[in-house]
């Protein structure tokens, strides 16, 4: 039986409508342009399409491509086949239709990031080339992602996605930026690139205004960046601790700048500032402004925080606000010891405290926002303790960490009953596996990041949160990114499916794939790692490009490991 003809076949130099609302600059419209390169592009508003007479064509008029990132309403008359319900803001539609006798393309998004989600899916997956032409077949295509909320974590100062500049750090909670000024936004940058393309919806940033860095400019200009791109900027912002909302600066709401000219203030700590995590030795922090903490039973320190947190909804095009009260000791003072008797690192109190008008005061300047309220960690399943949140809004989303020697009980015990009887409706996990915080920040765990993103969606948890440091570049790291992106996006995929379908590409082929998954987890023995080395080598003769570049990096992974190797 002879291939079906495709939809459209569009030669080099064909010209192409793009009908939509954007503007040409904008990243929705660039990408379109980077899958069809040497194409005659034609940017026309809803508008001005509706003027134009289209019985009469320029002769390489090949066809439309409708741009739309809310609903379909200038060809409303052409939708998929069946009633569908409304698009999230990041799911998408793909339809290839006849206009006129015109053939036309709908990529349709539910919000920006669906859109360009529509636009990545076009490029990557549909589309093909035959020489110099074109190929689009016939699509009828919807996706929506099962679990709404997929977000990276990140510290700046060890954010390392720009490789080549000094200053690179690896671990910390409180440190200096030590890198050139424009480090963070070209660290940034990067990351917000690779989660626009795996359809990862937003990155938490602690350090998020430091004036070594930029400040308020270069935070402004990431924003703009990355919403562009369907992706959300979430500030770090300790309430009471870490910084306040300007991590680090001459600004009225840094808060050591704010304790100093308040002493009265200040927190009254049980014991030096720490944390301690099961999977790491006990984390001290040394005694400087970065450790400065205030009473949350002050009133005062509560109107300055609702007035900064004002500031900082309406000054950046943020997309949401990850709080804590920080995680290194509790106020002692009489007024904190009378109102709870909570001894610890953190306090689910001092939320139910200081939360609601905080979340209130960014909902008045933007009402999208995620707002995340951490809840810290390896109490999940502690119903007891989570009491505490009924005080707090239904609205935010609840973060919920673990680490690795936690996640086998999670596993085990964690149901949807459970996760029903949870105080708050939108809850979501963050995970320390994977980073160096479980001391696995280049280890493979892709395979628990797609367990875990299972067990979201199978318990009825809302999604997830990962750490986000590490450049992609780290071919381990890209694939634990992958696997946390696809599972999350669609977690009833198969570990199987996802080989074939997400990694094979990557590495020559589904056997590859699995001979390198197989050689990132063998044992530090020098003969074992000799051998290593020759079949990763080997496996690298016949290919090239970024398939080649990523088994070099695993030889030179595996001779790293080698080298340490003590006899």
């Amino acid at each position: 039986m002879p291939p079906s003809l495709p939809f459209l076949r569009i030669p080099k130099a064909a010209q192409l409508v793009v009908v939509t609302d954007l503007e040409q600059e904008s990243f929705p419209v660039t990408q379109l342009k980077k899958y069809f390169q040497q194409r005659d592009f034609v940017i026309l508003s809803p508008r001005d399409f509706k003027l134009r007479d289209w019985k009469k064509v320029d002769k390489n008029f090949k066809g439309f491509i409708y741009l739309e990132e809310k609903e379909n309403q200038l060809f409303s008359d052409i939708q998929p086949s069946g009633k569908s319900a409304q698009l999230v803001e990041d799911g998408f539609k793909i339809q290839t239709a006849q206009w006129q006798e015109i053939p036309l393309i709908l990529l349709l998004g539910g919000g920006r990031p669906g859109l360009i989600y529509a636009v990545n899916e076009l490029g990557q997956k549909i589309l093909s080339y035959q020489g110099d032409e074109i190929f689009i077949p016939e699509v009828n295509l919807e996706q929506s992602p099962l679990l709404p909320y997929r977000l990276l974590w990140t510290w700046d100062h060890s954010t390392n996605w720009c490789l080549e500049q000094v200053g690179i750090q690896e671990i910390g909670a409180m440190n200096y930026y030590s890198k050139p000024p424009e480090g963070f936004l070209e660290d940034y940058y990067r990351l917000v690139d690779f989660m626009s393309l795996n359809r990862i919806g937003g990155v938490t940033i602690y350090g998020f205004l430091r004036d070594c860095h930029g400040g308020i400019e270069a935070a402004q200009k990431l924003c703009r960046y990355a919403t562009d791109r369907g992706v959300r900027i979430l500030p770090g912002v300790g309430i009471n601790a870490y910084g306040g909302i300007y991590w680090e600066g001459n600004h009225r709401f840094n808060l050591t700048q704010w304790l100093r000219q308040h002493p009265e203030l200040k927190a009254v700590l049980g014991a030096p500032a720490a944390f301690s995590i099961p999977d790491l030795p006990p984390l001290w922090f040394p005694e400087n402004q970065y450790t400065d903490t205030a009473c949350p039973s002050k009133s005062e320190n509560a109107r300055y925080h609702e007035e900064a947190i004002a500031w900082l909804a309406e000054t950046f095009m943020i997309g949401g606000i990850n709080f804590e009260t920080g995680d290194y000791g509790v106020c002692q003072c009489e007024e904190c010891s009378r109102r709870r008797k909570e001894n610890s690192t953190w306090s689910l109190r001092d939320m139910a405290l200081l939360y609601p008008r905080l979340f209130s005061a960014a909902r008045n300047q933007r009402q999208d926002l995620w707002l995340v309220s951490e809840a810290y960690w390896d109490n999940l399943l502690n119903r007891q303790v989570l009491q505490s949140l009924d005080e707090l809004p239904d609205e935010a989303i609840y973060q919920f960490c673990f680490n690795r020697s936690y996640w086998p009980r999670l596993k085990t015990d964690l149901t949807r009953e459970y996760v029903q009887g949870l105080p708050r409706s939108k809850n979501i996990f963050r995970t320390h596996m994977g980073s160096q915080w479980n001391r696995e920040r280049y280890e493979l765990v892709a395979d628990r990041f797609a367990e875990m993103m299972q067990l979201a969606f199978k318990s009825g948890m809302k999604g997830a949160t990962i750490f986000g440091e590490v450049s992609a570049f780290s071919v381990v790291n890209e694939i634990n990114y992958l696997a946390f992106a696809r599972f999350g996006y669609q977690p009833t995929l198969t570990w199987e499916k996802f080989i074939e379908k997400d990694l094979s590409p990557l590495f020559g082929g589904k056997l590859a794939a699995e001979i390198y998954l197989r050689l990132l987890t063998v044992p530090s023995q020098g003969d074992i790692l000799s051998q290593a080395i020759g079949e990763a080598r080997e496996m690298s003769h016949s290919l090239s490009g970024e398939q080649y570049r990523r088994w070099i990096w695993l030889q030179n992974r595996l001779m790293k490991k080698k080298a340490m190797v003590i006899d």
